[in-house]
């Protein structure tokens, strides 16, 4: 093809698996490119984990105004400008394409704008140009999942949700993971009505059944109705509003909004992998221990799009992200471990997990310890009046080894990194509870659970 451009390193994708990796390869000197068919950033920064936050920054603090009434706080009235919420978030993404546009520049990496197309193993075209590169990695993402009932194409996206620039009163969210639970907190807290229904007997099943249980309760008494054992099987539209029908339950649920929750699918499409030799089903881009595609070799993948055993997270991608980079720079010598990662779900309050569950010391045969409390009455929660807090860990059957921690409570999200730490680090319970913490804090309440 004339006209084709060289580089030893093209990434599809500039979230922060695509990122990562360019990044780490442009320092080791390979000529290189990044390609996205949207806004610079990624899903984390645009879409994802920091807007979310931000919309829930709001949510806690008038959360926290009203655990504190009649405490010394001065009862009045306190409320969300949603409007004005929005616009706050927007300062913060509506800068991120450009400054990492300019990072990139600076690193001599090229930018590339427009949806990547394999032409053959080692070609892309993006546009009407060509660009080969020794290796390619692809790091395109995830995408909602494509749910099976009449008028699915109703809902809205969480992209959608995140842009509102006005708060609808009534909003179902499909599905009991991490997008309906951190949203549900934000919109509820705004005033709208926020119900979630979700097909599994509880909700957020990977985590800590007790610990749900009380998580589910807080959110009951925030005023968002939780139906489970139960799903949407179909949506239908009333003028503006929308209907949802059960599947367990002749009612129907009118709302202003359906938010599609149910979880997320490796984002496989418009890039014509079959074209490049790349292997690939359902589950993602098929790859080996080392990052690396299975049919074409010159072709890495990382992050939502690959098959690998982690986690959709941020953090997982990243490290993804670095070790396909130092594969294709110094050869295939490095795998991840996607063992005692830790996770978190930003509700109200925070629940973090990192290790083995009960069930999961289970099924490996070993035989444990675990502890589970409540501590609304400790004081990390009793200082703001938090009325829903605990804790579990597991430790084997000697108390020698911390095998997982689960917490539920205020700085739930900083304090489980202690315990990924001394986990990973194979610091013993003994160990943990003997360090001088500063107190009070929610750090030093470590010593009260081992």
């Amino acid at each position: 093809m004339k006209n084709t451009q060289k580089y030893d390193f093209i990434a599809i994708g500039s979230g922060v698996a695509g990122s990562t990796a360019v990044i780490e390869c442009a320092r080791n000197g390979l000529k290189t490119a990044i390609v996205d068919n949207k806004p610079y950033g990624g899903t984390c920064p645009l879409r994802g984990s920091d807007p979310k936050k931000i919309l829930l920054g709001a949510a806690e603090l008038y959360d926290w105004f009203s655990r504190m009434k009649n405490t010394g706080v001065i009862n009045g009235d306190i409320r969300i400008d949603w409007q004005n919420l929005i616009k706050y978030k927007c300062s913060y993404t509506n800068n991120i394409p450009m400054k990492m546009e300019q990072s990139l520049k600076k690193m001599s990496i090229d930018s590339l704008s427009g949806n990547a197309e394999f032409v053959d193993e080692n070609t892309l075209k993006i546009g009407e140009k060509f660009y080969t590169a020794d290796n390619i990695l692809v790091a395109s993402g995830s995408v909602p999942t494509k749910l099976p009932f009449e008028g699915a194409e109703l809902m809205s996206s969480s992209d959608d949700f995140l842009s509102l620039g006005t708060l609808p009163d009534k909003i179902i969210f499909v599905g009991g993971g991490f997008i309906s639970m951190e949203f549900a907190q934000a919109a509820a807290r705004a005033g709208a009505k926020s119900i979630i229904v979700h097909s599994g007997e509880r909700i957020l099943q990977g985590f800590d059944k007790e610990l749900v249980k009380l998580l589910s309760k807080a959110a009951q008494e925030s005023g968002i109705n939780i139906i489970v054992n139960n799903r949407v099987s179909k949506i239908e539209t009333d003028g503006d509003t929308l209907i949802a029908h059960l599947s367990n339950s002749e009612e129907t649920i009118r709302a202003d909004m359906i938010v599609h929750g149910a979880g997320r699918i490796a984002n496989v499409y418009n890039m014509n992998l079959e074209k490049g030799n790349v292997a690939y089903d359902a589950a993602g881009i098929k790859i080996n221990k080392f990052m690396q595609n299975t049919s074409n070799f010159s072709v890495y993948a990382a992050g939502d799009v690959t098959d690998s055993e982690g986690p959709y997270l941020a953090t997982v991608a990243a490290m993804e992200g670095r070790i396909a980079a130092e594969n294709i720079i110094h050869g295939n010598k490095k795998n991840p471990t996607y063992e005692n990662i830790p996770s978190v779900v930003f509700t109200i309050p925070t629940l973090a997990s990192v290790g083995m569950q009960e069930e999961d010391a289970e099924k490996a045969g070993i035989k444990y310890n675990s502890r589970f409390q409540e501590t609304s009455d400790w004081f990390t929660s009793y200082r703001i009046g938090e009325k829903f807090s605990g804790y579990k860990i597991i430790t084997d059957e000697n108390n020698t080894k911390i095998l997982g921690a689960h917490l539920l409570g205020p700085s739930s999200e900083d304090v489980i990194n202690l315990f990924t730490f001394a986990i990973n680090r194979g610091i013993t319970p003994e160990e943990m509870k003997n360090m001088v913490y500063t107190y009070p804090t929610a750090s030093s309440d470590i010593v009260y659970m081992l």
